[in-house]
């Protein structure tokens, strides 16, 4: 269950942390791109390209707390000269930054709206079926509509909907497992490599 709960939170997570990513990196970029001709435009564009850094950083480490997936940082380091200035061009050519900043500013949020779409109907439909009994025994004269045309108001009708609601709620645990282990693969491919999969390629060069 605890993998569950992981899952579920940080299924709940992305639609808010979508938000928040698209709006910074969009207002940002974009106010440093407007403001080029002034001297205020150049170092704030650099100073996102550094919060992209930091946000893929947070990401990373919500992905490996939250869905156990730990993604190895990709590292773009200049051959020779480490100056700040060096290892931030080596950054910019480095194709790794730019899925990654294309993850947090365009894929996250949609992703985000559909993953807490899911889980809320997954999670309060289940539940909504498995309280009738308790709604059935407490307010008798109320008719409850499961569906157009579809009412509850006996006992017996009551425990049917908890059963398929108990079913529904274990079918729901499968799916927002499935859904969590789908994203983690989405977040890894995104935001670095598996920490699996990078020991294997490791292991692989050691033995060639």
């Amino acid at each position: 269950m605890k993998k569950f709960f992981g899952n579920l939170v940080y299924l709940l997570m992305a639609m808010p942390l979508g938000i928040v990513y698209f709006t910074l990196l969009t207002v940002g970029f974009s106010l440093g791109a407007g403001l080029t001709i002034t001297l205020i435009g150049i170092p704030l564009l650099v100073s996102m390209i550094f919060v992209t850094y930091m946000l893929g950083d947070l990401e990373r480490a919500i992905t490996s707390i939250l869905l156990g997936v730990k993604i190895v940082k990709p590292e773009a380091r200049p051959a020779r000269n480490n100056s700040a200035s060096a290892i931030l061009t080596a950054q910019l050519k480095n194709a790794a930054f730019w899925k990654e900043f294309a993850y947090l500013l365009i894929l996250k949020l949609p992703l985000g709206i559909i993953s807490f779409t899911l889980v809320i109907v997954f999670v309060t439909v289940p539940l909504a079926l498995m309280a009738t009994p308790v709604l059935v025994a407490y307010f008798p004269s109320v008719d409850i509509m499961i569906y157009p045309n579809i009412y509850v108001n006996t006992m017996t009708t009551a425990m049917i909907c908890f059963a398929v609601g108990l079913g529904g709620g274990f079918l729901s645990i499968f799916i927002i497992n499935a859904l969590g282990a789908g994203y983690g693969k989405v977040a890894a491919w995104a935001l670095g490599r598996a920490e699996s999969q990078s020991a294997a390629e490791a292991v692989t060069t050691a033995s060639s």
